[in-house]
């Protein structure tokens, strides 16, 4: 009986283990800050989290300062972010009311960024959605 006990609990916590592991992420980065550095780490971390954890659906919200980073003539950051984009499928989603405030046309975003009318918006639906939250930077 022992062993019956045994065996069952064992392949148990490996269908659970299995289970675990399978399991789709997804993730919300949130960036205000305007901070290259800060912005340039967040990167990475998404590049980690993608090796760590393959199939992870990551999108990153850039409002307040941070909408510079998706700027064509503002950004130091474009080849990174297109390479998250074409590699890992990273979505980049521009605040309109940022862009709005701070006279930014849709003309002069890097390609990778996908416009939404208003960022805290997002990132609240995507909770919602049951996706997890990051603040990045600051």
């Amino acid at each position: 009986m022992k062993k019956i006990i045994l065996l069952v609990s064992f392949i148990s916590s490996a269908f659970i283990g299995v289970n675990a592991q399978s399991k789709q992420h997804k993730v919300v980065f949130e960036i205000t800050t305007g901070d290259t550095a800060q912005q340039r780490a967040m990167l990475r971390q998404i590049g980690n989290l993608a090796k760590d954890a393959p199939g992870t659906k990551v999108e990153v919200v850039c409002h307040s300062h941070a909408i510079f980073m998706l700027v064509k003539e503002k950004t130091v950051l474009q080849p990174v972010m297109e390479e998250l984009k074409n590699k890992l499928a990273v979505g980049f989603a521009a605040c309109n009311n940022s862009m709005r405030k701070n006279n930014i046309t849709s003309n002069q975003l890097v390609t990778v960024a996908n416009i939404v009318p208003n960022g805290v918006l997002e990132v609240v639906g995507k909770q919602e959605e049951g996706w997890s939250y990051i603040k990045a930077g600051e």
